[in-house]
């Protein structure tokens, strides 16, 4: 059970029985890198990816995001930049920095309570982020959108770490960077979602 006793604000609360995290934009700075690679791959399929639509889009789950962006691909086309935006995202994870007051959060409460990763990334995307910044350790589960039927803003994610875990929805304690991350939270039935931006 989480204490409470820190002075952070997004310090779980006391009682917590654990705590579920995002990955990109939230325990690591993926998002800069991220837009770089999707605007170099939507430019090969004729989409110009202005930083306004990224912000609108970022954090939802990789199908729906290049769905958004390519409304008439069809699934294999998908499938195809999908694994563009991948390589090119692997290729550069060395750059990556953590969110270091949201890491603190995660390096207090290790070996206290349990502790996931619920992401809407492609888990080779999301382990290596996590190594890039060596906080795989840290966490119990890690839950992509490659282990879900739907992905963020759908609360799939966050009902399986929660069922992996054993613990109840209200008792956990969600962190979230995106609109569509806080919704999927919420629709798990999380009562505490702190934004982290």
């Amino acid at each position: 059970m989480a204490t409470g006793v820190s002075s952070d604000p997004i310090a779980p609360p006391h009682g917590t029985q654990a705590l579920l995290f995002d990955c990109d934009g939230t325990l690591v700075d993926t998002m800069g890198l991220y837009r770089i690679c999707w605007r170099q791959v939507f430019g090969r399929y004729g989409f110009e990816m202005t930083d306004e639509w990224f912000a609108t889009w970022a954090g939802h789950s990789t199908g729906p995001f290049i769905r958004a962006a390519l409304p008439n691909a069809d699934a294999d086309t998908v499938t195809a930049a999908s694994a563009e935006g991948v390589d090119l995202f692997l290729e550069s994870t060395h750059l990556l920095e953590p969110l270091e007051h949201v890491v603190a959060i995660a390096r207090e409460y290790h070996g206290r309570i349990p502790m996931a990763v619920v992401s809407g990334g492609p888990r080779s995307a999301v382990v290596a982020s996590l190594d890039a910044i060596g906080i795989t350790g840290l966490f119990d589960a890690i839950v992509t959108v490659d282990d879900v039927e739907h992905g963020k803003p759908a609360p799939d994610g966050y009902l399986k770490a929660i069922a992996d875990l054993g613990v109840s929805a209200e008792g956990c304690v969600a962190y979230e960077d995106t609109t569509s991350g806080f919704a999927s939270a919420r629709a798990a039935g999380i009562p505490v979602v702190f934004d982290v931006r």
